[in-house]
């Protein structure tokens, strides 16, 4: 599979919390990998996801604003709207 992404995104099991702009509660869900442009998040079936929400990510207590680039059954990629200065690094291989 041709990669498209513009940085490499390390593989990470974080836990994630999503705030909707339309609900009061957060949603749980897995960041699978991050870079400091975007990541891939998992969430549970049947969660409806808005175009654009925050994301806080492992222990971090900053949320960050983020835009959904694609949608795949309950896994989503989004993009931050402001790099992230704390992503992991990325091994290759």
């Amino acid at each position: 599979m041709e990669e498209r992404r513009a940085k490499l995104r390390a593989k990470v099991a974080l836990s994630g919390h999503a705030a909707f702009p339309s609900t009061v509660a957060e949603v749980a869900c897995l960041v699978i990998n991050v870079s400091n442009i975007g990541a891939c998040l998992s969430f549970p079936a049947g969660v409806a996801i808005p175009r654009m929400f925050s994301l806080r990510i492992g222990p971090d207590p900053k949320p960050y604003a983020v835009r959904v680039a694609w949608r795949r059954a309950s896994d989503v990629g989004v993009a931050f709207l402001a790099s992230r200065t704390r992503a992991p690094d990325v091994i290759p291989g």
